[in-house]
C-alpha cells in the first residue's frame, strides 16, 4: 500500500469522526434547544396558571369583602329593625299594673262580664267613695302543728269571713312551731256567706277586697302578736 492510500484513508477516517462529531454535537444542541423550549413554555404555562390562580384568590377574596360587608349592613339593619319593635312593643303593649288590669279585663270579659257594665265599674273608679270605719280584729293562722280555735274571724255580720294557714316558724335548732314565721307567704282566704272566696298567697302586709250585698269589703293583713294576724277592714260603696 502506497503512503497516499494511507494519507487518504486516514483523512476519511477524520472528517468521517469530525462530521460524526458535528452530528452528534447538533443532535445534542437540538435536543437541548428542544427541552429549553418545552421547559420555558412549561414553565410561562406554570406562571400564568398561578397567576390565573391569584387572580381567581383575589377575586375571591373581593367577593367575601363585599359579601362581609353586605352582612354588617343587614345586621345593622336588623338591630335597628328589633330596637324599632322593642320601642313599639314598650309603646304598645301594656306593662306591669296596666298589663295586670288589661288580664283582669280580659278575664270577666271572658267569664261573661257585660262589656258596658265593665266600662261602668271603671269609670266608678274615678268618683269619691264613700267608705265606713276601719274594724280592726285578729285570729291565729293555722300552721301543720296548729288548727284549733281562732283560726278565722267574721266581718259584715258574718257575711265575709276572713282565715287563713302559714309555715311553722323554727327554733334555731331547725325544729317547728305551733305558730307561724311571718316571714314566709302565707295563704289568705276571704270567703263570702254564699260559699264564693277569694284566695292569695303572697307574704304579710297583704291588701285584698271582695264584693258582698252591694259593698267592697276592703282588708289589710299585717303581723300580730306571735301567732296571730291582725285585719282591718273597711266597707265601701260598690261601686
Amino acid at each position: 500500500m502506497s503512503l497516499y492510500d494511507s494519507d487518504r484513508r486516514y483523512r476519511r477516517r477524520f472528517w468521517g469522526g469530525m462530521v460524526r462529531f458535528l452530528a452528534l454535537s447538533g443532535a445534542l444542541v437540538t435536543t437541548a434547544v428542544v427541552s429549553y423550549s418545552f421547559g420555558r413554555e412549561e414553565l410561562n404555562s406554570g406562571v400564568r396558571s398561578f397567576q390565573e390562580e391569584i387572580h381567581q384568590m383575589e377575586l375571591h377574596e373581593d367577593a367575601l369583602e363585599q359579601e362581609n360587608a353586605n352582612l354588617r349592613v343587614v345586621a345593622e339593619k336588623a338591630k335597628l329593625t328589633v330596637a324599632e319593635v322593642q320601642r313599639r312593643y314598650a309603646q304598645d303593649v301594656p306593662q306591669g299594673e296596666r298589663r295586670e288590669l288589661l288580664d283582669l279585663v280580659t278575664a270577666r270579659l271572658e267569664a261573661g262580664v257585660a262589656p258596658d257594665r265593665l266600662a261602668f265599674l271603671i269609670e266608678s273608679a274615678s268618683k269619691p267613695v264613700s267608705c265606713e270605719p276601719v274594724e280592726t280584729k285578729r285570729f291565729l293562722l293555722r300552721t301543720p302543728l296548729y288548727n284549733g280555735a281562732n283560726t278565722s274571724v267574721s266581718f259584715a255580720n258574718d257575711a265575709v269571713l276572713v282565715t287563713g294557714s302559714g309555715q311553722s316558724a323554727k327554733t334555731e335548732d331547725g325544729l317547728p312551731q305551733a305558730w307561724y314565721d311571718p316571714a314566709q307567704p302565707v295563704n289568705l282566704i276571704l270567703r263570702r256567706i254564699d260559699g264564693t272566696e277569694i284566695s292569695v298567697t303572697d307574704t304579710l302586709p297583704i291588701q285584698k277586697s271582695i264584693e258582698q250585698g252591694g259593698a267592697e269589703h276592703r282588708f289589710l293583713v299585717r303581723p300580730g302578736a306571735r301567732g296571730f294576724v291582725q285585719v282591718s277592714a273597711e266597707r265601701c260603696a260598690y261601686p
